[in-house]
């Protein structure tokens, strides 16, 4: 297995080669340095490492999975307003077109490589997390259940489907349940910090309708969810004994952390 210190020059090597393919002058003139989630890319080489790949065709399979990633990370950045400064407007704009171009890079690689099949995974990947974000992004569902399933499939559609073609069925739920858990987290950060959170305002839409306490059965049904899928990570944790050593550190921690907000809202409520 490597060793840790070896898997943080791969991941780093990786990511540089990321951030040169997605270099632009007039976007850096303009926009904020376009973020590579970290987690993602330490998945994804740790996903790929089980394909037993030539290093070159490794290499583009994953940068241009994360180029995909990227863009679809930069379209959510596009904020759902109508008032906007004209400054904001560009900014905007400038959103719209730079996802769009880290998706044409990806087409461009995988076309060079005359890679079609993994062209292929990429945009079935892409198209069930857009179809997914339609659904979610109206906010009128009607179950709570069907809300986290929307949720699940925009943040794991892309992994999952690369998973899936590949038969690495090892892979599946802690794919699935690594990606929900930080995306839960990162939605109660935005809750608690800005109220800017569409899982809430949705949750909140959907308990109102039941006439219910809704504080208190928003923060219910979301810390049940949240348990449920540390759980089921938990579980891949120990289904997965020959994980590397930075995945599991990385996972651990999140896990941590969901346990230690589990705690604290025992403690509130008691």
């Amino acid at each position: 297995m490597i060793d840790l210190h070896d898997i943080n020059e791969i991941v780093a090597d990786l990511k540089e080669r990321i951030e040169d393919k997605t270099r632009h002058s007039y976007l850096q003139r303009y926009m904020e340095k376009p973020r590579i989630d970290e987690d993602k890319l330490l998945l994804l080489y740790s996903i790929c490492e089980d394909l037993l790949l030539p290093k070159e065709q490794l290499i583009n399979y994953i940068v241009t999975t994360m180029l995909v990633q990227q863009a679809l990370d930069t379209h959510e950045t596009v904020p759902n307003r109508l008032n906007y400064s004209d400054e904001r407007m560009r900014g905007q704009q400038l959103a719209v077109l730079a996802g769009d171009y880290f998706s044409g890079l990806y087409y461009y690689l995988l076309a060079q490589a005359t890679d079609i099949t993994f062209i292929r995974i990429l945009a079935e990947g892409i198209k069930e997390v857009n179809e997914a974000k339609i659904y979610y992004y109206q906010m009128d569902h009607e179950q709570i259940d069907k809300l986290f399933s929307c949720v699940t499939a925009v943040e794991t559609a892309v992994f999952g489907k690369i998973v899936k073609t590949f038969q690495i069925n090892k892979w599946e739920q802690l794919v699935q349940n690594f990606l929900l858990l930080k995306r839960l987290l990162l939605e109660r950060e935005q809750y608690i910090e800005c109220g800017n959170s569409i899982l809430f305002k949705t949750l909140q839409k959907i308990v109102s309708r039941e006439k219910l306490d809704q504080k208190t059965e928003v923060m219910y049904e979301y810390n049940k969810h949240l348990s449920l899928v540390s759980k089921k990570l938990e579980h891949s944790l120990e289904d997965n004994p020959k994980l590397n050593k930075m995945l599991r550190n990385r996972i651990n921690e999140l896990l941590l952390k969901s346990t230690t907000l589990s705690l604290n809202k025992i403690v509130e409520e008691g």
